[in-house]
C-alpha cells in the first residue's frame, strides 16, 4: 500500500498575473504583490511535490541518476535525513522546471504517523534560477472530523530572483487531502489549502494575504481550480477568485469598488 505523504501539490508553474484588459484604476503595489504571492505559493508547492516524489518513489532507485538521493542512516530507522542533490548543472523535472543545488529533508518519523514532522532546508538551491533560502516544516495532524488526512505547514522563506530582486514570505497553512486518500494512485488526489501569510514583495513593500475560501488544487490540474484569497498592502485590499472548478488559467480580481478584472496566469521570471 502506498504511503501518501501529507503535503500539498499546488502546482502553478511560475505565475504572473496578466490582465485581459487594461486596468487603469489598479494599485501597482497590489498588482505586484498578487504576482508575488502566487509565485511564492508556486515555489513552495513545487518543492513539496518534488520532495514527495523523491521520498515515495525514487529513494533507493538504482536508475535515479539526477538528482542523487541519499538517506542517513540508511537502515530504515528514524529520525533520518534525506539529501536530494541536483548538482550545479541541475535536473529538469515535470513541466520543464530546472532545479539546482541541494534540498535537505529531516524526518522525525514516517510521515504516515500522526505527529511526524518533516523539516526542509535549502542549500544553494534554485528553481528556474530563482534561489530559495530558509525552511519549511510539515506536521502530520492526523485525520479531521471527516477522516481526511490533514497537515500543518509553516513557511519561512526568502526568494532571490534572476533580476537581483528579492522577496520574503512567512505562512501558516492547513492542508487537507479531500479526495484520493483511499487509493494508491496520485492523480486522483485533491488538496484543500487554508491559512494566511505575510511578507515583503519584490519592491520592498510589506503585505499580508488570507485565504478566505479554501483553495482547491487537484493533482491532475496545474492550476488552482477554485477558492478565494485576499491580498492587503497599506490597508488596501483586493481579492482573487480562482473560479468554480474548471481547470484553466483564469482568475477574477475584485477591487475595493466592486469592479472586477479577468486575469490570466503565466510565468513571469
Amino acid at each position: 500500500m502506498k504511503i501518501k505523504i501529507i503535503a500539498t501539490t499546488l502546482l502553478l508553474p511560475g505565475l504572473f498575473f496578466t490582465a485581459c484588459q487594461k486596468d487603469s484604476s489598479a494599485n501597482p503595489e497590489l498588482t505586484t504583490t498578487s504576482e508575488d504571492v502566487a509565485t511564492f505559493q508556486t515555489l513552495v508547492q513545487e518543492t513539496d511535490e518534488e520532495i514527495d516524489y523523491q521520498l515515495e518513489t525514487r529513494v533507493g532507485d538504482p536508475e535515479n541518476d539526477c538528482p542523487t538521493v541519499t538517506v542517513s542512516p540508511d537502515d530504515g530507522s528514524y529520525p533520518r535525513t534525506v539529501t536530494i542533490d541536483y548538482g550545479q548543472e541541475g535536473c529538469e523535472g515535470p513541466h520543464g522546471h530546472i532545479r539546482k543545488g541541494v534540498i535537505e529533508v529531516f524526518l522525525t518519523d514516517s510521515m504516515s504517523m500522526v505527529g511526524a514532522e518533516r523539516t526542509v532546508s535549502f542549500l544553494d538551491f534554485s528553481i528556474d534560477d530563482v534561489q530559495i533560502l530558509g525552511s519549511k516544516v510539515l506536521v502530520n495532524m492526523g485525520p479531521n472530523a471527516d477522516d481526511q488526512p490533514t497537515a500543518g505547514r509553516t513557511v519561512e522563506l526568502q526568494f532571490l530572483f534572476p533580476n537581483d530582486q528579492e522577496a520574503s514570505w512567512s505562512a501558516s497553512q492547513t492542508i487537507t487531502l479531500i479526495e484520493g486518500s483511499s487509493t494508491t494512485a496520485f492523480l486522483d488526489n485533491v488538496w484543500q489549502i487554508e491559512g494566511s501569510g505575510e511578507g515583503i514583495n519584490r519592491n520592498g513593500v510589506p503585505f499580508s494575504s488570507q485565504i478566505v475560501e479554501p483553495l482547491i488544487k487537484p493533482r491532475s490540474c496545474p492550476w488552482i481550480v477554485s477558492g478565494i484569497r485576499t491580498v492587503t498592502v497599506n490597508d488596501l485590499q483586493r481579492s482573487l477568485d480562482f473560479g468554480d472548478g474548471e481547470c484553466d488559467r483564469k482568475a477574477t480580481l475584485t477591487r475595493a469598488d466592486g469592479s472586477t478584472l479577468e486575469i490570466l496566469i503565466r510565468r513571469w521570471w
